[in-house]
C-alpha cells in the first residue's frame, strides 16, 4: 500500500516505522509520532478516491498502511457532516491528525474499575475542537477512550489515525447507558 501513498505520507510512515523500532516508552514514542503527524498535516495530504470511501449514512475507515514488521497502522477516517463514533478504546497509543476540515475529539477517563466487561463509566475530558493541522492522542491506561465527531454542518473532514498496533477489535461505550459492545474493526477500502 505504501507505494501509492502521497510522498509526504510515505515519509511519515517511514518516520513512524523508525520510531516503532526504537526502544522507547509508549509515552516517548507517542510524543515523537505526534510531532511527526503534526508535520504531516501542516500542509495538505493527497488521498485518492480509494482512501476516501464512506459507507451510506456513516463515516469511512480506510487503511493507508499496515506495517506487519513494526506493528502499527495508519488509517484515513472520512467524516461527513454530523457523523461521529461512540467513545471507544484501542488498547494502544494512538494519534489523530486532522488533514482536512475540522473534528471534535474528546478523550475520556474511566471512572469505574473495569471489572464489569459489559459496562463502563466514563468521564469526558475537555473536547478539542481540532481544525486541519491539529493533533490529538490517546495513551492507555488513563486516556484510552476517545470519540471523534464532525459536528460541522459544512463539509466532509478527514483525519489520519496512527495506532501502535492494529486495533482488530475495540470496546465501544454507549454514551447514554454505559453499555460496552465489543466491535470488530473493518476497512471500507479493503
Amino acid at each position: 500500500m505504501t507505494s501509492d501513498l502521497d510522498p509526504r505520507l510515505a515519509r511519515y510512515v517511514a518516520q513512524v516505522r523508525e520510531l516503532c523500532r526504537q526502544p522507547l516508552s509508549d509515552s516517548a514514542r507517542l510524543r515523537r509520532v505526534r510531532d511527526a503527524a503534526a508535520e504531516l498535516v501542516s500542509a495538505p495530504v493527497r488521498l485518492g478516491a480509494r482512501d476516501r470511501q464512506v459507507p451510506p449514512g456513516g463515516y469511512g475507515r480506510n487503511l493507508l498502511h499496515r506495517d506487519d514488521e513494526a506493528g502499527f497502522v495508519v488509517i484515513a477516517m472520512v467524516w461527513p457532516p454530523g457523523t461521529g463514533g461512540w467513545p471507544h478504546d484501542h488498547g494502544t497509543w494512538g494519534v489523530v491528525a486532522v488533514a482536512e476540515g475540522a473534528v471534535d475529539v474528546t478523550n475520556f477517563e474511566r471512572e469505574d474499575d473495569g471489572s464489569d466487561p459489559r459496562h463502563a463509566t466514563l468521564r469526558p475530558l475537555p473536547t478539542l475542537h481540532a481544525r486541519a493541522g491539529a493533533v490529538a492522542w490517546v495513551l492507555p491506561p488513563h486516556e484510552d477512550f476517545h470519540a471523534v465527531r464532525n459536528a460541522a454542518d459544512g463539509g466532509t473532514s478527514v483525519s489520519i489515525h496512527t495506532y501502535g498496533r492494529e486495533p482488530c477489535t475495540f470496546h465501544a461505550v454507549d454514551p447514554a447507558t454505559g453499555a460496552v459492545e465489543l466491535r470488530t474493526l473493518g476497512y471500507h477500502n479493503a
